[in-house]
């Protein structure tokens, strides 16, 4: 294990999110400098990132520079894409060379590697997809840049030829809400789980202890197939409480659901009220975490697409884009809550979306109509 008395390493996080910001104020409240990149965020990113005094840094190129440790949590349709812009920051010449300088490297064209924690909801494979980008035989050095001093080689100030920053590639995944502090000072955290290689000497036992990290395999992977199976189970009863309560809204039977769950099945009754108020603001990064779990199923399962793997989770998707795109619950945000805080305006809403989509007058009768009709 790494020793804990180690200058604490600086850590990058991409994005500001609701969990890379509670991830950040975990990290910043123990005295680690946090930084993320401010280059094409939206305002109300910005205003995170100001809020809980973030290092706002200017790009990637610096972010690798000054980064020990980079975090990638972002919805599941951008995490390849987050790992290609790092990889191509870790061949600039002036993160290179930044990086070298910052670390004191003897050599300025051996920069110190770089830790890259995918903690996005995606699949094994796509794991396997990004830890392949970041592999050396995949990262050649740049290309040489053609010049008058590359062409006559004896002249002393020719720009060296700089190898790319290495990184350490390592799965891993979230389980559970951002990481809070208590009323009693002390943090609510997720469990992070992580799987690759030569993880206890990429990380400090410290820095392991306070993200409540568990390690569950020396391969990429594993990680992300646990992550996986546990949100098919809760994301997946969100989405059918979704159905469940709309339908039985629309039929005038909901409060009837609701006494025989209470009466029948009163864990399941808890979950539906956890689940479904919390799951607006999540909805759009909900979608690809969907079809994500339908490749795990499939790839690692071994499931069919039809039986179990891709088509019922491509259909779970599906609810969640609707939410996204056509209802008012798309339009929430985790800090200014306004609709479907509650189960039963979750299915209100949608009853209003499947109305607005068909094109209906809102009185009952006419989403009664709207909901029986295809949407789709």
């Amino acid at each position: 294990m790494a020793s804990s008395s180690q200058v604490k390493p600086a850590v990058g996080i991409l994005s500001i999110g609701d969990m890379g910001l509670g991830v950040a104020r975990l990290l910043k409240h123990h005295d680690y400098i946090v930084y993320t990149v401010a280059q094409g965020r939206s305002k109300h990113t910005l205003n995170r990132i100001k809020d809980a005094q973030i290092t706002a840094l200017a790009n990637d190129d610096d972010l690798v520079a000054h980064s020990d440790i980079i975090i990638a949590i972002v919805p599941p349709r951008d995490a390849i894409a987050t790992a290609r812009r790092i990889r191509e920051a870790c061949r600039s010449h002036d993160a290179i060379q930044q990086r070298s300088e910052r670390k004191g490297t003897a050599t300025l064209g051996q920069a110190p590697s770089l830790t890259y924690i995918d903690l996005n909801a995606i699949s094994p494979q796509s794991a396997k997809s990004i830890a392949r980008l970041f592999s050396r035989d995949a990262s050649p050095p740049p290309a040489r840049r053609l010049s008058l001093s590359r062409t006559f080689s004896f002249r002393k100030n020719s720009e060296p030829e700089l190898e790319p920053v290495n990184v350490n590639f390592l799965d891993g995944g979230i389980i559970g809400g951002p990481p809070s502090m208590k009323h009693d000072k002390s943090w609510k955290k997720p469990s992070v789980v992580l799987a690759g290689p030569k993880i206890d000497t990429l990380l400090t036992e410290s820095f392991l202890s306070l993200l409540n990290v568990k390690i569950v395999g020396d391969t990429i992977g594993p990680a992300s197939a646990l992550k996986a199976c546990f949100a098919s189970l809760t994301k997946g009863l969100t989405a059918l409480s979704v159905l469940s309560y709309t339908t039985a809204r629309t039929a005038g039977v909901l409060p009837h659901l609701q006494e025989h769950l209470a009466e029948y099945s009163p864990h399941t009754l808890a979950l539906v009220n956890f689940g479904l108020p919390g799951m607006p603001p999540k909805a759009y990064r909900w979608v690809d975490e969907m079809r994500q779990i339908g490749e795990t199923f499939s790839e690692e399962g071994g499931f069919s697409h039809g039986v179990g793997g891709g088509q019922i989770y491509d259909g779970i998707a599906d609810v969640y884009k609707f939410i996204a795109d056509n209802t008012a619950l798309g339009e929430e945000r985790v800090e200014k809550r306004k609709r479907g805080t509650t189960a039963e305006d979750v299915a209100e809403c949608m009853m209003e979306g499947i109305a607005k989509k068909k094109g209906k007058i809102t009185d009952d009768k006419s989403m009664d109509e709207a909901w029986r009709g295809r949407w789709s």
